[in-house]
């Protein structure tokens, strides 16, 4: 691994210095003065009218309260014959202990572990449910007949509720987790992300892997995963998201016969050490001869996903993918939702013969973004796709986010208005905030040649 050189160069303005002329002017995304000759009002027009349905479901949406401080939401949709259930404790990988990363997960498996014929005695019930842990949060999906939904629920129960970290369970988790660990191979690409990750990261929680290695999970004891369990899965750090042919009432009900029992507890709050500013830029070479491709990363942190620049960072986000796929060969940008500050970055994988190119291209690319203001129809179209983005997710979505998330409860309401008050200035002010916050991150993996010396 080779870290790139301290000196200053304009690349450093690579993927946020999209610094706009302040004449660029806000597009208004409800003009429709089919008048005016202004060719910029007319692609207005175009590409900017509403998608989003003028229903409001959203009316419908019940929220209680246990009394142990559990939530329940609720939304009869009489359109859906099966009941959806998402129950979501709000503690994922980042409250992973400092060397002992996968115990979040591994703490999930062995609850699971305790009756490993839940999905056969679910399905024996016309029920389905699936399960995951991602680096904010630990959840559960739940599919069922409304018959059927007070056993499946009072089986689950079972699980969550009664204090179930068994010597025989969490043998079998750890080895079956470490086994599955063994087994992974990563593709170039993953490889990629992972030490894009850890190098933007540090030793801040978001730039660990959720699965942990195999050191890691073998650090972790039984107490690690009863620790975790008391601290982080509790009624009042937990919620569930119900949809379907139901009362609010009715739904409400199982919840406090099988949930109302949960240990009510403090809260740990998501606090932690910002990670390390980057300064300079951190240029980092992962020499790997054997893959065809070459793998490049860059980014910096962006912003958390309740942050009132978040819609703005992600139209950022979308007009400098245009102009790569059209300027610098390709390759997509994101900005990623988190309840902490997470990152914003490109990601491109070139044949190793046109990587040196690449990246000079897009070098000269991002360094010519100071002088070339965002036009209209860019901004318009940025605005356009992500409208249609936001659009295509179901109340059900939007209820999960507002919780996990801790949005506003009119956000899905609000989303279309917000998107269409993006300004050129607010794209150059966010640009602006998250460049001089930090300098870029890059990772470059696959057949890394001399001419990559001297650009990243």
């Amino acid at each position: 691994m080779m870290h790139g050189s301290t000196r200053s160069p304009k690349s450093l303005l690579v993927i946020l210095s999209l610094i706009l002329l302040p004449n660029a002017g806000a597009i208004t995304a409800n003009a429709q003065n089919d008048s005016q000759k202004d060719a910029q009002k007319k692609t207005e027009t175009q590409d900017s009218r509403p998608i989003l349905t003028p229903a409001n479901p959203y009316r419908e949406v019940t929220r209680e309260s246990l009394l142990n401080g559990m939530h329940v939401i609720s939304l009869g949709r009489a359109s859906n014959t099966t009941i959806k259930l998402d129950l979501v404790v709000k503690g994922g990988a980042k409250f992973d202990l400092a060397g002992k990363t996968g115990l979040a997960k591994l703490t999930q498996e062995t609850l699971l572990a305790v009756n490993p014929n839940l999905k056969a005695e679910l399905e024996s019930l016309n029920a389905e449910i699936d399960w995951g842990v991602d680096i904010d949060k630990t959840w559960f999906h739940i599919e069922t007949p409304l018959t059927s939904m007070d056993t499946v629920l009072e089986i689950v129960g079972r699980l969550l509720v009664v204090e179930n970290i068994r010597t025989d369970a969490f043998k079998r988790a750890q080895e079956e987790h470490l086994t599955r660990i063994k087994a992974i191979n990563l593709s170039p690409a993953e490889r990629a992300d992972d030490s894009f990750m850890k190098a933007l990261f540090g030793d801040h929680p978001y730039g660990h892997n959720i699965d942990g290695t195999v050191e890691s999970v073998t650090a972790i004891k039984q107490g690690d995963v009863y620790d975790f369990l008391k601290r982080f899965y509790i009624s009042n750090n937990s919620f569930v998201v119900i949809t379907g042919n139901i009362t609010s009432d009715r739904a409400l009900k199982p919840f406090k016969s099988y949930f109302g029992g949960w240990i009510k507890g403090q809260v740990v709050p998501a606090t932690f050490r910002p990670p390390r500013q980057v300064a300079r830029l951190n240029l980092v070479k992962l020499e790997t001869p054997d893959v065809p491709n070459v793998e490049i990363r860059g980014g910096v942190l962006g912003v958390k996903y309740n942050d009132p620049d978040y819609l703005s960072t992600e139209a950022l986000a979308l007009v400098l993918a245009a102009r790569m796929k059209k300027d610098a060969g390709g390759c997509s940008v994101k900005s990623m939702q988190r309840v902490l500050p997470g990152p914003f970055f490109f990601s491109a994988s070139v044949p190793a013969d046109q990587a040196p190119a690449f990246s000079r291209a897009a070098t000269e690319f991002f360094t010519s973004i100071t002088t070339n203001q965002v036009s209209p129809e860019e901004l318009a179209a940025a605005k356009t796709a992500l409208t249609n983005e936001y659009s295509s997710r179901t109340p059900e979505q939007y209820l999960l986010e507002i919780e996990a998330y801790s949005l506003p409860r009119n956000f899905p309401l609000e989303i279309e208005k917000k998107i269409a008050a993006i300004s050129a200035a607010d794209l150059a002010r966010v640009s602006k905030k998250l460049l001089d916050a930090n300098a870029l991150t890059v990772i470059v993996l696959g057949k890394v040649s001399e001419g990559f010396k001297s650009t990243p």
